[in-house]
């Protein structure tokens, strides 16, 4: 029904006359009584006997006592859609509207207007086509949630809804899993959801009452132990999943974690759980984990397994053999020990454990396990298989420096570059003067250098006669050992040594020549 007024816009036309036409005007006699003569317009329109034109029914009685035309719309849902987004006034999604004649419908970073969910919920309602439904990366507010919820109560043919990044939240995971205890779903993604313990409770419920949903992620969502409780309470006997995702959350706490992986061991079709980046600390419950029949990945990355207990790798290894269909096993980025690495790949030497891919990675491991690694992948039956590990630690002590060769080759540094008009040998130094001295006080080292042109300083000095004491003298001044410090030259450089010294000369006879006496007289 359109919307009316009593006001319009003024027409050209005449209304009396239009009136008149119709029948529901009456000029009168066309005589005009002497009393209207001095009155004014305003007056004579406000009279009592002036004839104004009836009012046209807008269609009040049709509203009212005629029933409203049914539309009907074909189960594809897209007329429905268009004509839901005319009356709401939004502006139709063509991806959306072209994907009712799909299986699938893509909106993943679309950024669909949350006001517009009501449309395409309704719509959907009706459809026979659509399985799977994506809107990651889209804001969902309550409202959205509440239509969305209320699709999926009614349309049993949608069996895989991805909300990954959607905002969901507490308020809006109450409002969308209302209906699931009464359908069955084959995958559910909550991921980065910020659902919350609380938020959670409200699926639990559903899964308590039967609601069945064989892939569920669940990460990135902040649940911790006590979800974990609820979750072994819903599971305990309504236990269908098959693809489990808790990854990136917080349930460290022993308690609600355990309980929940006891009731999850016992499921006969769980294919895939991801325990990553929950700062886990479990270890008993892991070989009732592993026991289970169908399970074929198991990640149990980035924890803190055999952090506590240290027993949590022998756990593993022990149970591999009743692990039957396990071929995926991801334990890297915990604090395991050299030998925990070990034990884990030298079970893989039994032919029928059927592990395939091992991922240990940064987990140190030692030359033994790289060895044991190399003859089990070189088995007929491991040439397929995988093992993945963290550096390598290598089997050797680490030698301290020699700091008495460290400031010797300081000094020869400092002494020997430069300009070569003023290099000096520190060795050949230090063999010149251990020739006329046994120990230097460290004032005349300073005072030679200086002199050389190559000043050293005192700290230096000062930490070679700390190495290489010598006596004290009568004032409380230390001296240095060149005994030491020869040696230790002698030890870094073999090949300076001084110029040798050139013998002494003898010196030659003196002769004596006897004087002849000039004067002597002749005989």
């Amino acid at each position: 029904m359109e919307d009316w007024a009593l006001m319009s816009m003024p027409s050209s036309v005449n209304t009396k006359m239009a009136a008149y036409k119709e029948g529901l005007y009456d000029p009168g006699s066309g005589e005009i009584c002497t009393k209207y003569i001095p009155m004014s317009d305003s007056t004579v329109q406000r009279h009592l006997y002036y004839a104004y034109p009836c009012i046209k029914d807008p269609g009040i009685k049709e509203a009212l006592l005629e029933s409203e035309e049914i539309k009907h719309f074909p189960l594809d849902g897209q007329e429905l859609y268009l004509d839901l987004c005319e009356e709401m006034k939004v502006i139709p999604v063509r991806s959306f509207h072209r994907g009712l004649l799909g299986e699938v419908i893509d909106l993943k970073y679309y950024g669909v207007n949350p006001s517009g969910v009501r449309a395409m919920s309704i719509a959907l309602s009706y459809n026979r086509y659509v399985r799977r439904i994506d809107l990651t990366s889209n804001y969902l507010s309550e409202d959205a949630c509440y239509h969305l919820g209320q699709m999926l109560g009614d349309n049993v043919v949608v069996q895989e809804l991805i909300l990954s990044r959607c905002r969901i939240r507490t308020g809006g995971i109450k409002r969308l899993v209302v209906f699931f205890a009464s359908r069955p779903l084959e995958e559910l993604d909550l991921s980065y959801n910020e659902l919350g313990d609380i938020g959670f409770e409200h699926l639990a419920q559903q899964i308590l009452k039967g609601a069945v949903i064989k892939r569920l992620n669940l990460s990135y969502n902040d649940l911790s132990s006590e979800a974990a409780s609820s979750f072994a309470a819903a599971i305990e006997g309504n236990n269908k999943i098959t693809h489990l995702d808790l990854s990136w959350n917080k349930m460290s706490s022993l308690k609600g974690v355990n309980e929940f992986l006891s009731y999850l061991s016992e499921s006969e079709v769980l294919v895939n759980l991801n325990m990553s980046w929950n700062n886990l600390t479990i270890s008993k419950i892991l070989k009732k984990l592993l026991s289970v029949k169908t399970l074929r990945v198991l990640d149990l990355s980035n924890n803190k397994l055999s952090r506590l207990d240290k027993i949590a790798a022998k756990t593993i290894a022990n149970s591999l053999k009743t692990a039957k269909s396990l071929h995926t096993l991801d334990l890297s980025f915990n604090p395991f020990y050299e030998n925990d690495a070990f034990l884990v790949v030298s079970k893989l030497r039994n032919r029928n454990i059927k592990l395939v891919n091992l991922f240990m990675d940064n987990v140190e491991v030692n030359k033994k396990f790289i060895k044991e690694r190399q003859e089990v992948l070189q088995l007929s039956f491991r040439k397929d298989c995988k093992i993945t590990h963290g550096p390598v630690k290598h089997d050797y002590t680490l030698s301290t420096a020699d700091i008495r060769e460290i400031i010797l080759k300081r000094m020869d540094y400092l002494t020997g570059h430069g300009s070569k008009k003023n290099r000096l040998d520190i060795a050949l130094y230090f063999l010149e003067k251990i020739k006329n001295y046994d120990n230097l006080q460290p004032r005349q080292i300073l005072r030679d250098m200086k002199l050389a042109g190559r000043p050293l300083d005192e700290d230096l000095v000062g930490g070679l006669i700390d190495i290489f004491p010598g006596p004290k003298l009568d004032k409380g001044d230390k001296t240095l050992d060149l005994a030491g410090v020869v040696e230790m030259i002698q030890r870094l450089w073999p090949d300076r040594k001084l110029p040798p010294t050139p013998e002494p000369e003898e010196a030659e006879p003196v002769v004596v020549v006897p004087e002849v006496n000039k004067n002597k007289k002749k005989k």
